[in-house]
């Protein structure tokens, strides 16, 4: 039996749906959010929590889901939303494509958030914005994760919604589907909205300031990279000049995650190994 733990919380008149697998020792692995704003519910979680989630969801506020991209831990209860609760959800013709292909999922990826049903959803038509009855939300572009994630903007309020476009500066590490030159480059254009929060993927908020020192960091990373490259280092040997060793999500992905794979990117040398790949139909 998988143990889940859900919270709600609220911040910023924004409903905070966070959800995690926990370990055998009862705590969380990684926290995944959704948001519910002026009736748009903005992803649906992972499988796992999906039951817990549509507990504690606030159902009748709810007018439309949007997907931010295709990956598991994003539309976990979206086949249940459509088919148990008549909520129309939504995604730009390429998620919608990606969900449709059913990729192959390494198995920890597996165990921590599950294979959800495929559900079938609506295309976004108009990909620069969407309306509720209360309110109107921008769609921005922000490539870097993958390239069809996007993130949403309330201009009213200020509040921007970019769940998986950030790195995450603790571990430093991003997947090898990532490119972190253009998180970077999606980085700077989130500063030019000029929003009062920022939403994370995992529930929490920040502000422009913290995302003006991420640039700054990631900058100086790149730059050091480059520096060494040109010195003759391999992009392993340069993860030890930079950060003193790899992290241990190096070993628990099979080389999925890790600061080479960062250093790798910002350098615009080829992924390492990928395991992501397309599921064999018979």
């Amino acid at each position: 039996m998988i143990n889940v733990k859900v919270e709600v919380l609220e911040k910023e008149s924004v409903q905070i749906y966070r959800m995690s697998t926990l370990d055998l020792q009862g705590n969380p692995f990684i926290w995944v959010s959704a948001y519910l704003i002026d009736g748009l519910l903005i992803d649906c979680g992972h499988h796992h929590a999906k039951d817990e989630f549509l507990k504690v969801l606030d159902i009748d506020e709810v007018e439309l889901a949007l997907l931010s991209h295709h990956h598991e831990d994003h539309f976990g209860a979206c086949y249940d939303l459509i088919n148990k609760h008549n909520i129309p959800v939504y995604a730009t013709k390429e998620t919608a494509f990606l969900i449709g292909m059913k990729l192959r999922l390494p198995p920890e990826r597996k165990l921590v958030w599950g294979i959800p049903i495929t559900p079938k959803v609506k295309l976004l038509e108009n990909i620069k914005e969407i309306h509720t009855s209360k309110a109107k939300f921008e769609i921005i572009q922000t490539p870097g994760h993958c390239c069809n994630l996007i993130s949403f903007f309330q201009k009213e309020k200020g509040l921007l919604f970019s769940t998986d476009a950030f790195i995450d500066s603790k571990q430093s590490v991003i997947f090898n589907w990532e490119n972190a030159t253009k998180m970077l480059e999606t980085f700077k254009n989130l500063k030019t909205l000029n929003c009062k929060f920022l939403f994370l993927e995992n529930g929490n908020l920040t502000t422009p300031s913290h995302l003006e020192k991420l640039i700054k960091y990631w900058t100086e990373i790149k730059t050091k990279s480059q520096d060494l490259y040109l010195k003759g280092f391999t992009s392993k040997q340069i993860v030890k000049q930079i950060f003193g060793r790899e992290s241990i999500l190096k070993k628990m992905t099979g080389g999925d995650m890790s600061r080479e794979n960062l250093i790798r990117s910002l350098l615009n040398l080829a992924p390492l190994n990928i395991r992501y790949n397309r599921k064999k139909r018979a």
